[in-house]
């Protein structure tokens, strides 16, 4: 195989593996969300800004014209590769590479999809937040604070009323 085929087909088996990691980690975090779970949130998002960063490492090191002839056309909601020209490659290629691309795209989708929910659960959480934020800050006229009184007597109290009662037994 062409070298630069070999390559074009790594690239894009790279792409596909972390588009599946980032896709795993938007769909559990969303658990996270609802259970309020802050630790499981930031570890999901530091290993989504990690996937991001490959990815776009990925991308630098693509060719500029994927596999020569073949053009990648991008879309608002997906990115679409191009197939493989017939001429350029045995069927066995060609059919490796739709197959490839149609995983990619049906990811693709899906990671968008779970975006866009997570995005959804997000903001959902935040009006929650500011709800119990406004509960807080309304609810200091309600309530006053609570008066401090000691728990314990004072040790020279203590030790006023212990002479008392020694005195009084004799």
């Amino acid at each position: 195989m062409d070298p630069e085929l070999t390559s074009s087909f790594e690239l894009l088996t790279q792409r596909l593996a972390l588009m599946r990691e980032l896709a795993d980690s938007l769909q559990q975090v969303q658990s996270a969300v609802v259970r309020s779970d802050l630790r499981g949130i930031e570890g999901h998002t530091a290993r989504q800004q990690k996937l991001c960063a490959a990815l776009r490492q990925l991308a630098g090191e693509a060719p500029a014209p994927p596999l020569g002839d073949a053009t990648r056309e991008e879309s608002r909601t997906r990115i679409t590769w191009a197939k493989l020209p017939e001429a350029a490659a045995p069927a066995e290629v060609r059919e490796r590479w739709v197959r490839l691309t149609e995983d990619l795209t049906a990811v693709e989708m899906r990671v968008s999809d779970l975006n866009r929910v997570y995005g959804a659960l997000l903001r959902r959480a935040q009006r929650t937040l500011r709800i119990f934020l406004r509960l807080l800050a309304s609810s200091g006229n309600t309530y006053a604070p609570p008066k401090w009184e000691p728990v314990i007597a004072e040790p020279v109290i203590l030790a006023q009323a212990l002479r008392v009662e020694e005195g009084s037994h004799v």
